[in-house]
């Protein structure tokens, strides 16, 4: 049997005994989905973490922001948990030769911690026309078009940069203006929240706005959105995106909405914590044949994985943050 590199943590895990710490003015059904969502993350990780040898974009980011927000919000997390993930992945993203998607979730996942060397891969990385070199999930795999996916990633890295370095993301944004203003009608619901997200740090009201009903009118009659705009199907990392973005700046004309999205996640989720997903509606690679079974496994674990990562961190916005 493989040994876990984090055995600290192991026999918690399967035991069972993964839990938080709930006020009793706090809604139970919310609380019971994040708490569930944590413990299948943190679960899936570990596997992850003895399997694999890389952060990989959907998931070491995604755990250690899911958990450090978590414990903002007074969920209980064990703190030698959390630090065996972070050095964990730090560990690995210091062996990073170049900027990838990794490199600005690591630092969206954690905006207060000082990561020189990440900020400088995202500077050094990009390249003469304002863009980054992208990765398989989002270049090629994925049934939007590769200039759609260029624009995400461009704003993905700049709002990383913008997390510690302002003039840093101000040099960066300047370089990538021209590669920006060409974008054209999305075509995945994940391309109009970096837009919108994009638009509260860097554009006017009024864009952001916009963007934000734009999205809102692609809400489904079920209270969920699906990845594609064009897909009648609802999905969690869609409607996880979304619910992020608009706890980001609540308000009384998307309350309904969001409690929507909200009451569809948890109707939407398993047994296990996590959410199911049809990567047929995401992904553009036929897995089809009876040939691909392993490949097709293999790519629905990661997007459930990245699915219930953003479920769980939509549903955690909506938790206040606890005062110190």
């Amino acid at each position: 049997m493989k040994t876990s590199p984090l055995p600290g943590r192991v026999l918690l895990l399967l035991l069972g005994f993964f839990s938080v710490a709930v006020r009793a003015d706090d809604p139970a059904p919310l609380r019971d989905a994040i708490t569930r969502g944590l413990g299948f993350l943190a679960r899936e990780g570990d596997e992850w973490m003895n399997k694999k040898d890389c952060n990989s974009c959907h998931h070491l980011p995604e755990l250690i922001w899911s958990h450090r927000e978590a414990e903002r919000r007074g969920f209980e997390i064990d703190p030698a948990m959390l630090a065996e993930f972070i050095a964990w992945a730090d560990e690995r993203s210091r062996k990073a030769k170049k900027a990838d998607e990794m490199t600005a979730f690591m630092k969206l996942a954690m905006p207060d911690k000082p990561a020189p060397e990440l900020a400088k891969l995202i500077v050094d990385g990009q390249q003469p026309d304002g863009s980054w070199k992208i990765g398989g999930q989002f270049a090629t795999m994925q049934r939007r078009e590769v200039p759609e996916a260029t624009e995400n990633s461009a704003r993905l890295f700049i709002l990383a940069l913008a997390t510690q370095d302002s003039a840093a993301a101000d040099a960066a944004r300047e370089k990538a203006a021209a590669l920006l203003a060409k974008s054209g009608p999305a075509k995945s619901i994940e391309t109009l929240v970096f837009r919108a997200l994009y638009a509260r740090r860097f554009g006017s009201r009024e864009e952001a706005d916009a963007l934000r009903a734009e999205i809102l009118a692609h809400q489904h009659e079920d209270g969920g959105w699906s990845w594609m705009i064009a897909e009648p199907q609802s999905d969690p990392l869609a409607t996880g995106q979304v619910l992020y973005l608009l706890h980001q700046s609540p308000d009384a004309s998307t309350a309904e909405a969001t409690a929507r999205a909200r009451d569809w996640l948890l109707k939407a989720q398993r047994e296990d914590g996590g959410w199911p997903i049809d990567i047929t509606r995401i992904s553009k690679i036929d897995r089809s044949a009876p040939a691909k079974a392993k490949s097709f496994k293999e790519a629905t674990d990661i997007y459930i994985y990245w699915g219930s990562a953003w479920a769980t961190l939509g549903l955690l916005h909506g938790v206040p943050v606890v005062a110190d």
